[in-house]
């Protein structure tokens, strides 16, 4: 048996891909107008794991993309409210 053996481990940032894949869902349901507000956990979910996110080495860029997509839904919803209330 080979003693000298590499072993490779997968390298995952699961906190990235959370992060980006609620940014995105928060953005596209954010546009309806009754489901954009009870969503809202998921703009703060993305925003959190993003900043969870940037303290890996591996796949960062993830996290900082639901970083701004869930602040750019926030903003949206925020001006939105303000300028139609």
């Amino acid at each position: 048996m080979n003693k000298d053996a590499i072993v490779m481990e997968k390298q995952t940032n699961a906190a990235a891909t959370v992060s980006f894949s609620n940014a995105i869902l928060g953005l596209i349901l954010s546009f309806i107008p009754i489901i954009g507000w009870i969503i809202a956990p998921i703009w703060v979910i993305a925003i959190l794991f993003g900043m969870v996110g940037l303290t890996k080495n591996y796949n960062r860029r993830l996290a900082v993309y639901g970083i701004v997509i869930g602040l750019f839904t926030f903003a949206y919803k925020i001006l939105l409210h303000q300028l139609f209330s």
